[in-house]
């Protein structure tokens, strides 16, 4: 009976026979999420010999990928470097895709990889589980939980030698927006899957971007013990100053045994059982609070606290309470420093500038990333507001069915739902002050028409009824969009177009710019933490200037702050060490290899750009005489980068 087949564990090699031969998966071997996946794989019609050699991206198409997930590539690239630092040698490979499992970028040591399996695992490639079958990223996708995947556990054949773990990066609102994945060689013992590391990576990033999300309320690190506070196992909540709660992290749900809709829209009070005023005392003076709740009691520190003027509360509670917390007052740069020596910026600032003496609207145009929201702050400090609020509203990123009432507030009992007392509007918060209505080509045609009475008449009426509320405002707008365009397709109101734009400012993108030299120059004394005087090599200040910068400054704030970050603490020059491979390989992708060998520039014959960049390869290796890390300096590229152009030249 001992070798009956029947009471013989199957094994994951036995279920991939049974599979081939029956074309069916035996209930109750496979771990339940495997077991699962293999019939979606099924259902979905793929072959566990299938290849993988599919299409990835174009480059155009990488980009606009990366673009599209730029904050969640920044939030991720200190957990990414942290992970590929420890497990590189081993062979691990530390893999970020967004929320569809296109991946955005992987990190390590690709050796042990064959050709095609190098190919699949590129940016640009797409591992969503209805195109490669069961597999760690795309698996955790519609699990919507951390998975591991060992060896034949993968539903493909060509990927059983690699093990892996991922786990699924959430907003705020719950919703999965991201993947981390550290895959190695299933035959590694020295560098087993390691399910709890990613997990607790993920944690890091997304508490990062709840931060950067919420720069308009206050945000809080709880935990029931404090040793715990400013962790990747704290929990988090973004509060209005009057204490109602705007988000939540997964952390804190779990932390409270509660539900993500169960906290938004309460009231610290309701929930904690103390007053948001006498919180925030207690975090100023104390430098800690306390929360209370049924299940136990939990201790909070803050981590964040608004600039602009805050919503649902009055004004002397906000000058109250402001006053206890002694908040970093509003910060941005001279508007002469952000206008450089670019004329057309000059210009610009000086017409926005005036616009505002003479309350005039201000339209700001420019792409993602130059810099709209700071031009916005710096001129409203430059005007006679500058001691009022400053009052910074993303159209676009708030839904549809709630920027009425975000925008114009509302009475007690308004509709079901609504907080007890009310809800002051932003347009109400920015009295006496500045209020920045960024992606306004965003904003839903009927809120246009409401917005467009409130500029011409200068009152409010909060939903709910009650009497008109006078408004002594400065209005400026920033689009990323053309208005004129939008008008002309009739996704835009004319007569609000010419309302708001009395001066358009338009921002260059940073590639357009005449200054960009003494700009980056500038903006990295600005970014240096110590105060030293760090310069860039000529050879990277070169590249830097050819580049096309698709993400404008925010991209240049990224790229400095990793090279400050890489450098050491005697260093004061930044050169291709301290960039990321990924950017490297963006600039030499360009066609931007340079070289201050000896003056030597060999100059394109007939357009042929590629021939003299190789011209420099050959060039600067038999200068540094064969020593490849030293060429791959000097050149300003990545060592694989350097192999790569030699074996161009050998072929």
């Amino acid at each position: 009976m001992s070798n009956d087949r029947s009471t013989t564990p199957l094994s994951v090699e036995d279920v991939r026979k049974n599979y081939l031969l029956q074309g069916e998966v035996p209930s109750g071997v496979l771990r339940s999420e495997i077991e699962d996946s293999w019939q979606r794989s099924i259902e979905a019609g793929l072959s566990c010999k299938a290849s993988l050699e599919l299409e990835n991206l174009s480059s155009d198409g990488v980009a606009d990928l990366k673009d599209k997930n730029r904050s969640l590539i920044e939030a991720a690239h200190p957990e990414v470097k942290q992970l590929v630092e420890h497990f590189s040698r081993e062979g691990g490979l530390a893999i970020l895709a967004d929320a569809d499992a296109m991946i955005l970028g992987v990190k390590g040591e690709k050796r042990f990889l064959d050709s095609a399996t190098r190919h699949a695992l590129e940016a640009g490639a797409n591992w969503n589980e209805q195109v490669r079958g069961t597999n760690a990223v795309g698996t955790a996708v519609v699990e919507r939980a951390p998975v591991m995947i060992k060896g034949h556990e993968h539903f493909l054949d060509r990927v059983g030698n690699l093990s892996c773990s991922s786990a699924p990066i959430t907003s705020a609102q719950g919703e999965v927006i991201g993947v981390l994945d550290l895959t190695s060689p299933t035959d590694n013992r020295e560098l087993p899957p390691n399910l709890s590391l990613v997990q607790q990576a993920v944690r890091s990033i997304e508490n990062r971007m709840f931060s950067g999300q919420f720069q308009q309320q206050i945000v809080l690190s709880v935990h029931a013990r404090p040793e715990y506070l400013r962790s990747s196992w704290q929990g988090m909540l973004a509060m209005e100053l009057d204490g109602h709660i705007q988000a939540a992290n997964e952390q804190l749900c779990q932390l409270l045994g509660r539900k993500r809709e169960q906290l938004l829209g309460k009231n610290l009070e309701e929930l904690f059982g103390v007053r948001p005023e006498v919180l925030l005392t207690d975090l100023h003076r104390k430098g800690r609070g306390q929360l209370h709740t049924r299940g136990g009691d939990f201790v909070c520190e803050l981590l964040h606290f608004p600039n602009s003027f805050p919503m649902g509360i009055s004004r002397s509670q906000h000058k109250q309470v402001r006053a206890k917390a002694d908040p970093a007052p509003l910060h941005a740069p001279d508007l002469n420093e952000l206008a450089g020596q670019d004329p057309r910026l000059q210009k610009g600032v000086r017409m926005g500038s005036r616009a505002l003496a003479h309350e005039l609207p201000v339209l700001i145009q420019g792409e993602t990333g130059t810099g709209k929201e700071v031009m916005a702050k710096s001129l409203h400090l430059d005007s006679r507001r500058s001691s009022g609020p400053f009052v910074a509203v993303n159209c676009a990123a708030i839904p549809e069915g709630l920027i009425e009432s975000e925008l114009f507030g509302y009475r007690e009992g308004a509709f079901t739902g609504s907080r007890k007392g009310g809800m002051t509007g932003r347009l109400e918060q920015a009295h006496g002050g500045t209020l920045f209505l960024d992606e306004i080509g965003d904003m839903p045609l009927a809120m246009q028409a409401r917005l467009l009475r409130v500029l011409q008449e200068r009152s409010i009426a909060p939903l709910g009824g009650g009497e008109e509320i006078a408004l002594d405002i400065a209005v400026i707008c920033a689009s990323h969009r053309d208005l004129k365009a939008l008008v002309a397709d009739g996704q835009f109101r004319e007569d609000l177009y010419y309302r708001l734009n009395g001066v358009c400012l338009r921002i260059p993108a940073f590639r357009d710019r005449t200054d960009k030299r003494d700009f980056i120059h500038q903006f990295l004394q600005q970014l240096t933490p110590d105060g030293r005087q760090i310069e860039l090599s000529e050879t990277l200040m070169q590249s830097l200037l050819a580049y096309q910068w698709p993400g404008n400054i925010r991209q240049l704030e990224t790229t400095l702050r990793v090279a400050i970050a890489f450098m050491e603490p005697d260093e004061v020059s930044i050169d291709s060490r301290h960039i990321s491979d990924d950017f490297l390989e963006e600039l030499n992708g360009s066609g931007i290899l340079k070289t201050s060998l000896g003056g030597v520039k060999p100059a394109p014959a007939n357009g042929a750009l590629k021939d003299s960049e190789l011209q420099i390869v050959q060039l600067v290796v038999e200068q540094c005489e064969g020593n490849i890390s030293a060429a791959a300096s000097q050149l300003g590229i990545s060592r694989a980068t350097l192999y790569r152009k030699l074996k161009q030249l050998t072929s």
